[in-house]
């Protein structure tokens, strides 16, 4: 009997001696609450009511979870809109469905800050726990969030540290972070996580980054740091990641690292096993995967009804009757030639800025918006971010070198893939108020051909005005850097380029806008290869 009894002792002292932690990862979310795209209301498998119930089911599983998210929550969908501009009086939904999850930590994105930092501080109010972002700082190097939080799991210290990426005065208007600064990620990883290690006893560190992977190699200020991060600062067990939009699971030195696409389709996993030894847990050993939304997973009824209020109010502004429509807006073609959906754009810009001329992306790959009556929310996808328009001065040195950058976009004519995956869409801008081809057959830098403005070969020393995105003017897509351009804009318009196309919309009855033909590629495309290579 007494042998007995010495072997269930010394069972449960082992089982007593392991753990298993289960951290879940969010990231990018923009606002998208139900399963169903909000501009063409098809269903589609992203989205919190869906993502949530992942959730629960990955908690049901381990009552010993953690969840995080990786930020940009609070901008990008119009109940985000609605929300922080018009509807204050009602909770912030992404920050109301976290609370409602039971999250432990989000780190701080630089889309949160496109609404002002009052707005960023009082939905930081809301939520029941914390933002995070070691590397933000106030007055006098003082941290302008939260650094890190500790919670004990399963009798196990887990601290998140959380980090923001220092382009944020790149990618929102001054305005709206004023007063702090970006610190390297790596740098301030490398002061924070052994004073939480040693400073703290931390048993598990996990970095929360609201940056993408980037390279081992990278060099101090990048945009995104995770590989440099796992690459030069020992201590983390794990680093869940976002900003890029992109499904990450990948490790380095044996450091899990995870990224949960965006938009909710899906939900990281990093499962950590660890031991006692000597009064201290350590990790013994670590995975990480994403679980996919899909068809079959249910939406959450909770999530519907926290935010069936906002929800409602943001369909009434979006069911707004606009305009008559006398030609079909397709952006499948945009990328080839001119097209009247981005003459629409262009035409906004330029009239806004009183320019000369408009420089634009496509607004996507696949959006369609049917000659007839249209409402407020066909014409809002054109347009879902806070950017304002601008407009700066340039030569026809530096246009040149503005086209000849953009057309990176394309491999030459001949490839199979016609698509450069290193510039996706949204960085290859076209430019009105000019004639020019891209000779997909030449080596990129020497790509453009016949640029001549009213009939006339373009000077490398003829100025124009241009219209562009304060997105470009603060150095998205890398443009101002590739044409040399670090002045002040001569003029920034106070309302978003979403406000100003919808204010140019309903004030017409009809709507026609015209090509001019003035751009195509060299050779002409195929429309059957541009469709289905569109992403």
């Amino acid at each position: 009997m007494r042998h007995w009894f010495w072997i269930l002792f010394t069972a449960l002292c082992l089982h007593a001696q392991e753990a298993r932690i289960q951290i879940l990862g969010t990231t990018d979310v923009h606002g998208h609450i139900l399963a169903e795209d909000t501009f063409s209301l098809r269903p589609a498998n992203h989205g919190w009511a869906k993502v949530a119930t992942l959730i629960r089911r990955q908690k049901a599983l381990n009552p010993n979870t953690i969840v995080v998210d990786c930020g940009d929550t609070l901008q990008g969908e119009p109940v985000n809109y609605l929300r922080n501009l018009l509807r204050r009086d009602l909770p912030e939904p992404s920050v109301a469905i976290m609370n409602a999850l039971g999250y432990s930590a989000m780190a701080v994105g630089n889309h949160d800050y496109d609404f002002g930092l009052e707005v960023l501080r009082e939905v930081e109010k809301q939520a029941r726990f914390p933002f995070l972002s070691a590397n933000t700082l106030a007055a006098k190097g003082r941290p302008a969030f939260q650094t890190h939080t500790l919670l004990t799991v399963a009798g196990v210290r887990v601290a998140l540290v959380g980090f923001t990426t220092p382009k944020v005065p790149s990618m929102t208007e001054p305005g709206n972070y004023a007063g702090l600064s970006f610190r390297d990620i790596v740098a301030a990883a490398r002061e924070w996580v052994p004073r939480i290690r040693e400073q703290e006893k931390a048993d598990v560190v996990i970095a929360l980054l609201h940056s993408g992977l980037g390279a081992v190699d990278g060099g101090e200020g990048d945009e995104n740091a995770a590989l440099r991060l796992a690459d030069q600062v020992p201590g983390l067990d794990a680093i869940f990641t976002g900003h890029t939009h992109q499904p990450v699971q990948a490790q380095h030195k044996g450091v899990p690292i995870l990224q949960a696409q965006c938009f909710g389709q899906a939900l990281a996993v990093v499962d950590l096993q660890l031991r006692q030894e000597q009064g201290r847990w350590r990790v013994m050993a670590s995975s990480g995967r994403l679980l996919k939304v899909d068809a079959d997973t249910a939406s959450d009824p909770e999530v519907q009804s926290l935010t069936a209020e906002l929800r409602a109010a943001t369909d009434r502004y979006l069911d707004t009757p606009a305009t008559n429509l006398l030609v079909d807006l397709d952006s499948r073609w945009a990328r080839m030639e001119d097209t009247p959906i981005m003459q629409l754009i262009h035409q906004v810009q330029r009239q806004a800025a009183g320019a000369q001329l408009s420089a634009a992306a496509s607004p996507g790959t696949r959006l369609f918006i049917p000659k007839g009556p249209t409402s407020v929310r066909q014409f809002y996808a054109l347009a879902p971010y806070e950017n304002q328009v601008a407009r700066i001065r340039i030569t026809g040195d530096q246009l040149k070198r503005y086209l000849e950058h953009g057309a990176r976009h394309y491999v030459q004519s001949w490839e199979p893939e016609l698509y450069n995956r290193e510039v996706p869409f949204y960085n290859f801008d076209m430019v009105d108020g000019v004639a020019y081809a891209l000779d997909l057959g030449q080596p990129v830098g020497s790509r453009v051909r016949n640029l001549s403005f009213q009939g006339q070969p373009v000077r490398p020393d003829q100025t124009f005005t241009l219209a562009l995105s304060t997105y470009r003017l603060r150095g998205g897509g890398g443009y101002m850097a590739a044409i040399g351009f670090n002045g002040a804009p001569e003029l920034v318009t106070r309302a978003s380029l979403r406000n100003l196309l919808l204010e140019y919309v309903l004030s017409r009855p009809a709507l026609n806008p015209t090509p001019t033909s003035t751009w195509r590629t060299i050779p002409y495309l195929d429309r059957e290869r541009v469709f289905s290579l569109a992403r």
